[in-house]
């Protein structure tokens, strides 16, 4: 015999065996899960009251647990078993239910959510009547657990169908009442900056017939909802602020709600979120909503205050307010005329003096322009203009007779500017003068500005005239009496930044803030 044709024969051999046992294990676990009850519970949907084909559904998710029940001759053979809904979309015992002959002619029952005290009467028609009776949505509901209690649904009776499939479908056994409260806010699809809200109701508080209720609110729709008992009488009174003013409505005829049914109710325009990408070129209004820079030029809006240039804001900034995060805008208009800084002239301010200590204002990047580091520099126009702020306007120095007024024009142009060309309270920073850095951020977004500015017959920046005519203050200490001004579109850092005695009249204003 040829030994080596021997074990590799024997080899062969072995493998188809190895091969024929596993599909022989396979057949035997397809053939068991064949033998299972698969069970599938839907959601019959709760009927907008008054109104023909509105219909609003539960979406189950994975882990969701219901009770099943079976019935056979009279008798309980599955009592109260949980189902716990899975990825595949079925609803799962723990323990899988074989489908022998054991469960041919029964009736099965299903009610969500699973509760380990139900209440089921095998003998009666509508078995869950009792435990539908007995349960009163509970006045707490705000956590998605309450209010998925207070929502309960049953099943009529179902028996075992193709596949050994149960098929059951749910139905409401209370009704439902939504709110929609204002809420305008712009949900951005750039990466890391979140959403923008320009409205929302805050404070909000509900009462039912004098009683204190929590409704659950559902992001996904930004409504609230709360469970009421079906064809009961009632009231519930809502109130909420808006942007520091309160609000209140209330809703009767609550008792024409049946079971299944549901009333909804929009306030003040309800939710409105609208989706975008926020870009550099928007337009931002004096309400605070935000128009994109693609949209044509005839269907501007005439509230418009300024264009963005920068997205995203600075930590000094969002320390301040979380909310402001979004981007920094460019005032559409500046001032008229060259404007000094201060009415009073700082020459004689004496050389030791430090003044600005007291009020965190100092001296910044030395007093030679040529040695600068434009990237070392800080967004810092919005804490600057705080500081400059807390300056009196007539101001004792150590060294001088009389007081002087450093301040005074800055804040008076500040008004002015709130005034011509408001900011919304709350949701911005208002009005405040860009730094050294803030203006180089401008710049290099020069192009696109200016083609904004002038869609909406804004007033161009002044970078295309001669050195003295393109001055623009900034908040920028360059010594104890004199500021940093920029000039833009200038090569040299001398011709970039000019530090002007406080009392110069040379520079203009611009304004910038942040949302």
């Amino acid at each position: 015999m040829n030994i080596k044709k021997y074990i590799a024969a024997a080899l062969v051999c072995c493998s188809i065996t190895a091969t024929l046992t596993s599909c022989t294990a396979d057949e035997r676990q397809e053939t068991a899960t064949q033998n299972m009850l698969r069970f599938e519970i839907s959601d019959g949907g709760i009927t907008r009251s008054a109104t023909n084909g509105l219909t609003m559904t539960t979406t189950f998710e994975q882990g969701d647990q219901a009770g099943l029940y079976a019935v056979k001759d009279g008798q309980v053979i599955l009592n109260n078993i949980p189902l716990t809904f899975s990825i595949n979309g079925f609803w799962e015992a723990e323990t899988p239910i074989t489908a022998t002959d054991n469960y041919a002619g029964a009736q099965f029952y299903a009610y969500y959510p699973y509760n380990e005290e139900a209440l089921f009467n095998p003998s009666s028609a509508t078995p869950f009547a009792e435990m539908v009776a007995a349960a009163r949505p509970a006045s707490r509901q705000n956590f998605k657990a309450d209010y998925e209690a207070a929502d309960l649904m049953v099943t009529g009776a179902a028996t075992v169908g193709q596949y050994n499939t149960v098929s059951l479908q749910l139905h409401h056994q209370k009704a439902l009442v939504t709110v929609e409260l204002p809420n305008f806010s712009y949900i951005f699809e750039n990466a890391d900056i979140e959403p923008y809200v320009l409205s929302k109701s805050e404070n909000v508080s509900f009462t039912l017939n004098g009683n204190t209720v929590q409704p659950y609110f559902d992001g996904d729709s930004q409504s609230y909802r709360l469970i009421v008992q079906p064809g009961e009488e009632g009231t519930l009174d809502v109130t909420f602020t808006t942007a520091g003013e309160e609000s209140s409505f209330y809703i009767d005829g609550l008792g024409d709600l049946q079971a299944g049914q549901f009333a909804k109710y929009v306030v003040d325009g309800g939710a409105q979120l609208i989706t975008t990408t926020l870009q550099p070129g928007d337009y931002y209004c004096a309400d605070g909503h935000i128009v994109s820079k693609d949209l044509p030029v005839s269907e501007l809006p005439e509230n418009i205050i300024g264009v963005v240039f920068k997205l995203g804001t600075t930590e000094a900034i969002r320390t301040t307010n979380s909310n402001w995060s979004h981007g920094i805008v460019l005032c559409i208009a500046e001032s008229d005329k060259k404007t000094p800084w201060a009415t009073s002239r700082a020459n004689d301010i004496p050389s030791s003096s430090r003044w600005f200590d007291e009020f965190g204002l100092a001296p910044q990047y030395g007093t030679n322009a040529n040695n600068f580091d434009e990237e070392l520099m800080s967004e810092e126009g919005y804490e600057l203009t705080q500081a400059w702020k807390k300056v009196p306007e007539s101001l004792a120095i150590a060294g001088l007779t009389e007081p002087l007024d450093l301040v005074s024009t800055m804040k008076n142009m500040l008004d002015t500017f709130e005034a011509g060309y408001p900011t919304p309270a709350v949701i911005s920073t208002g009005w405040y003068v860009p730094s050294m850095k803030d203006w180089v951020n401008i710049e290099k977004q020069y192009t696109l500005i200016a083609g904004q500015l002038e869609n909406i017959g804004g007033m161009p920046l002044r970078w295309d005239g001669d050195v003295s005519n393109s001055r623009y203050w900034t908040p920028n200490m360059r010594d104890r009496r004199s500021m940093w001004a920029f000039v833009g579109n200038k090569t040299t850092l001398s011709d970039r930044y000019k530090g002007p005695v406080l009392s110069d009249s040379s520079p203009y204003y611009r304004f910038i803030m942040a949302f």
